[in-house]
């Protein structure tokens, strides 16, 4: 009984360290992927509230980094929309 139970533990074990290693690969694929946070925050925000649809009007087609949304969003005076990002 007591091989039978140090032969469960170290499979478990070696099915952790296969979850973990596969999960570190899943983590890197999807930072790769991801889009600048600010531009999908406004754009989900856009279709409620009008100082976001105004943003998004202008950045919608362009490729700008999260500084730039931001510098965007300090000119045209949304504080509010500013302080989410």
């Amino acid at each position: 009984m007591a091989k039978s139970l140090l032969k469960k533990a170290k499979k478990n074990l070696g099915l952790k360290i296969k979850a973990e290693k596969a999960g570190k690969i899943a983590k890197k694929v999807v930072k790769e992927v991801s889009s600048s946070s600010a531009k999908s925050h406004v754009e989900s925000l856009a279709h409620s509230r009008r100082d976001a649809a105004v943003v998004w009007g202008m950045i919608k087609d362009g490729n700008h980094s999260d500084a730039e949304i931001k510098e965007i969003c300090k000119s045209k005076g949304f504080d509010t929309l500013l302080g989410e990002l």
